[in-house]
């Protein structure tokens, strides 16, 4: 609960951020040879942002990590799944490699997206970004505080 007791409690279900570690899906050497450092970089990730963000009540953000690394389409799916059965409202794909396209990328257009490459092999890097949405326009609000920025 909060180290803050003048912080009101969150009602309903958290808005969770969700953790896509994604790999080379190239069987024979290639992703088995990345598949715990893969899953590493993702439980790092969780790590940090739970550590460093809470929510408004002080809490720690919560983060959902994928069951497994993320190679295809049927991987991509099941993580999916997986994170609309939890509330995510933002994903952060990481990898330490980056030559696949996005078969592996998260293609919610509901989510907020990051990604986190970071190549350690001598390998040219191939950035496949997941959508290109422009930003939803505003609406005016009599009561928002955003409506003179709209």
């Amino acid at each position: 609960m909060s180290n803050n007791p003048t912080m009101k409690p969150l009602h309903g279900e958290v808005p969770r951020i969700g953790i896509r570690p994604c790999i080379d899906g190239r069987r024979r050497g290639i992703r088995e040879s990345l598949e715990v450092q893969t899953m590493n970089m993702a439980k790092a990730a969780a790590e940090l942002i739970s550590k460093n963000l809470c929510y408004t009540d002080g809490t720690p953000v919560q983060c959902v990590i994928a069951d497994t690394t993320i190679g295809g389409v049927a991987e991509a799916a099941m993580c999916e799944e997986k994170f609309s059965k939890n509330n995510v409202t933002a994903t952060l794909t990481v990898t330490p490699c980056w030559c696949y396209g996005s078969e592996t990328m998260d293609m919610n257009p509901l989510t907020q997206k990051a990604v986190w490459a970071s190549t350690v092999r001598n390998a040219p890097v191939r950035s496949i970004w997941p959508l290109y949405l422009p930003p939803t326009p505003r609406r005016a609000c009599p009561h928002s505080a955003s409506t003179a920025m709209t």
